[in-house]
């Protein structure tokens, strides 16, 4: 397997972890209560409070889990944005022309054969 198809499985799997959290963590914490009220002779009460406690939690961690890969995705575009301005003010001192590239935005492509 080459790196590229391991970093797409790897983002396919990081993708789909919400979902296991969602299911799985209460499910498991819910089963504890069980377990719990099993032993104590309260049933259902410790397993209705772990199952909303376990699905609370698993909310909160999808939902800050989804606010830090928005965060890293915005420090990147701004990363790249300025990696792109660094360049056409390279490329203008060079005495490139602007141009637009196939999105709409303009780039700088060098002239060929010529000075100025």
């Amino acid at each position: 397997m080459d790196a590229a198809a391991k970093r797409d499985l790897h983002d396919a799997i990081w993708r789909s972890s919400g979902g296991f959290d969602l299911v799985l963590a209460p499910v498991l914490i819910a089963l504890l209560g069980l377990w719990i009220d099993s032993a104590a002779g309260t049933r259902p009460v410790f397993m209705l409070a772990f199952l909303a406690f376990g699905t609370v939690g698993a909310v909160l961690k999808v939902y800050y889990d989804y606010q830090r890969g928005m965060a890293e995705a915005a420090e990147h575009v701004a990363a790249v944005r300025e990696e792109a301005a660094r360049l056409r003010a390279e490329a203008a001192e060079l005495g490139a022309r602007p141009v637009r590239d196939l999105t709409g935005e303009i780039d700088s492509m060098p002239l060929e054969g010529s000075e100025s």
